[in-house]
């Protein structure tokens, strides 16, 4: 449905069937950065809420892309909003203390999870919707080439082409 605009796909299905048909993919790719999920449900909501207020402010593209936009800036609006919040002292908001090496395991992670994330930043806009669409919200690779209405050896191609890519960027940093 690559280059739809928006008001165009809500005169032929309305904001219920396109609930139906991004919600869970959406959860999956909110899923993969917040691993919880009731905050993953909360950001989708929150995702729909503010796709409908703001519907003619999508002009051109991929819908899902625009989703998992919209889903990722309200994520991260959600982490700015709790790292200023003051943790309470009743000890329910209190983490429970890691071992050392899982601390310093999950740095590790989080610092190659950011780099990976930078690294698919510099890819060309359709090389990024098809890692997105594969490794984020789990489709398979017809699904993505419907979505962006290629041929699913298009998408396959196109995903082996940007790993490699990726990995070959990965390397060398």
């Amino acid at each position: 449905m690559g280059g739809v605009i928006l008001s165009d796909m809500v005169n032929q299905m309305n904001m219920d069937e396109i609930y139906r048909k991004y919600a869970i993919p959406l959860k999956r790719f909110v899923m993969s950065l917040c691993h919880n999920e009731t905050i993953a449900e909360d950001v989708v909501a929150d995702t729909f809420y503010k796709a409908i207020k703001n519907i003619d402010s999508f002009k051109e593209g991929n819908i899902f892309t625009w989703l998992c936009t919209i889903a990722k800036n309200t994520y991260l609006n959600y982490l700015k909003k709790k790292d200023s919040e003051n943790i309470s002292l009743d000890g329910e908001d209190i983490p429970e203390p890691a071992a050392p090496s899982s601390v310093e395991e999950e740095c590790v992670k989080k610092e190659t999870r950011i780099e990976l994330y930078r690294e698919i930043q510099k890819l060309e806009p359709m090389e990024r919707d098809v890692i997105y669409l594969r490794i984020f919200a789990g489709l398979s690779y017809k699904e993505i080439g419907d979505i962006l209405q290629k041929s699913e050896s298009y998408v396959r191609v196109t995903y082996f082409r940007c790993k490699e890519k990726l990995k070959g960027q990965m390397r060398d940093e």
